[in-house]
């Protein structure tokens, strides 16, 4: 039976796991383009409109106030796809003042409650978009060159050792 030493099995073994260890796009591009923004929220690209409801709501309570948070709410309760209409004309009318601002927000935020709806599950998506993700750490051709060397080195001091002399007991 042919008996193989454990040592360079255990140095191929351990190239073997660094080696798989090694970014998959290492060799391809050091750079990859950066992420579009469309990836993170592909939904954003949609034109959103603020339905008559909401409009009509805004009319009736120019002073704003809690009737205008109750309507708000009662309006987003009843259909939870008028919210994003909701948010984005908060954001863009130039026509409504303080308290219509916060009576809406106050709406919106109690109709989300009551939807069970938490902020704290979704994502938050900024002007800027989701923040980059780091690139994996780089490993350098010239380390893994060095390795390899290694390796090579002490597989052949290990093999070209030979048998060791018979020891002598006494």
């Amino acid at each position: 039976m042919l008996r193989l030493p454990r040592i360079p099995i255990g140095i191929a073994c351990s190239m073997a796991m660094l080696v798989a260890q090694i970014p998959p796009g290492l060799a391809q591009n050091a750079v990859s383009a950066p992420p579009s923004q469309a990836a993170f929220n592909p939904a954003q690209e949609e034109v959103v409109t603020a339905s008559p409801a909401i409009l009509a709501a805004f009319k009736a309570f120019p002073k704003g106030g809690e009737q205008l948070s109750k309507r708000i709410e009662d309006l987003i309760v009843g259909d939870p796809k008028l919210a994003p209409g909701l948010a984005k004309y908060m954001q863009t009318a130039t026509d409504l003042n303080k308290e219509q601002k916060q009576a809406a927000f106050r709406g919106l935020a109690a109709a989300l409650n009551r939807l069970g709806i938490n902020a704290a599950e979704l994502p938050v998506y900024t002007k800027e978009g989701v923040a980059p993700v780091a690139p994996p750490p780089v490993v350098p051709p010239i380390a893994l060159v060095g390795l390899a060397a290694a390796a090579i080195a002490g597989i052949c001091v290990v093999a070209c050792q030979g048998p060791s002399p018979p020891s002598v007991s006494p």
